[in-house]
């Protein structure tokens, strides 16, 4: 076995070796991050543009096997970008992988990446490690490539089983198995059930009130249950940050609705197994447990 994974990884750094990148973003120190990583890495054909406008115009002419690109630019952001690389006629090679770097982890980001044909998603801050998990993706794990009326892009499900034999979606895409439990499936819709109801009810959420907070307590404490029971951790650490924040705040009154919807967009989307991989999540949740900090300390200094 140590052999074998010798080897993998051996393949894997002689394609990385051999690889053209283009790195796409309009902060100057984190390209040359990026660029020092993938030194490290071993591969020294990258090439920088400084949004998504002069990316397309590199791309006319540049090839690149693997394009890193930041989401929020001027003139052309990464949707947009992405999208052009895969839609636009004149785009050399629709299907390279595209890895989307953003601060943003919330629910509406994370699929419009997906949405829009990103290949993978890291949550910066940028660490190596999660660099080179995306990149071993990409080369030892690709999905295939689909061509649809309403989306071109990779295989939006990383989940395939080949001896799955029910109704097919298209020949070559069998219909994602999911190996939880009846009860861990049905604990997950009770989770996305309850919080479509309390992000209803935060809408008008009192944070003064007693009894709107108690109400919000108990509806925390059979989200714990229902978590348990789903045997999702990503959500159970999510619903931990949430209920430390109310623990912290809801006593005086300081309770953000805007945070409370952070955390129920973020329980709702790691609540769908195979949604986000697991960096991301963890992303998300530290996101949530750093903006929960910030509010504190806030707190403390008004």
């Amino acid at each position: 076995m140590p052999e074998q994974r010798h080897f993998v990884l051996s393949q894997f750094e002689k394609k990385i070796s051999q690889s053209t990148f283009l790195i796409v973003d309009d902060q100057d120190f984190l390209c040359g991050v990026l660029a020092d990583l993938l030194r490290g890495f071993g591969a020294y054909d990258s090439h920088i543009a400084k949004n998504g406008a002069e990316a397309i115009e590199m791309l006319t002419t540049l090839n690149p096997d693997i394009i890193f690109t930041d989401l929020n630019m001027a003139p052309v952001n990464g949707f947009e970008l992405t999208k052009w690389v895969r839609r636009h006629p004149d785009s050399r090679n629709p299907e390279v992988p595209i890895v989307m770097l953003t601060g943003e982890s919330d629910l509406k980001t994370i699929y419009g990446a997906r949405d829009c044909g990103v290949s993978e998603l890291i949550i910066k801050p940028v660490i190596p490690q999660q660099v080179l998990a995306r990149l071993y993706s990409i080369v030892t794990a690709p999905r295939d490539f689909i061509r649809a009326e309403n989306y071109v892009g990779p295989d939006r499900r990383r989940k395939k089983d080949p001896a799955y034999k029910g109704e097919l979606r298209r020949a070559c895409d069998p219909m994602e198995i999911d190996e939880a439990s009846e009860e861990a499936k049905q604990a997950g819709e009770g989770i996305r059930t309850l919080v479509l109801s309390l992000v209803e009810s935060v809408a008008e959420f009192d944070p003064k009130c007693k009894d709107s907070l108690n109400h919000l307590l108990e509806n925390i404490t059979h989200l714990k249950q229902l978590a348990v029971k789903s045997n999702n951790p990503s959500v159970a650490k999510a619903i931990s940050s949430l209920e430390s924040y109310i623990t912290a705040m809801g006593l005086n009154g300081e309770l953000l609705p805007a945070l409370l919807r952070d955390h129920l967009e973020c329980i709702a989307t790691l609540s769908f197994p195979g949604a986000v991989n697991s960096d991301v999540s963890e992303g998300m949740i530290q996101n949530l447990r750093q903006s929960v900090a910030s509010n504190l300390q806030d707190a403390r200094q008004a």
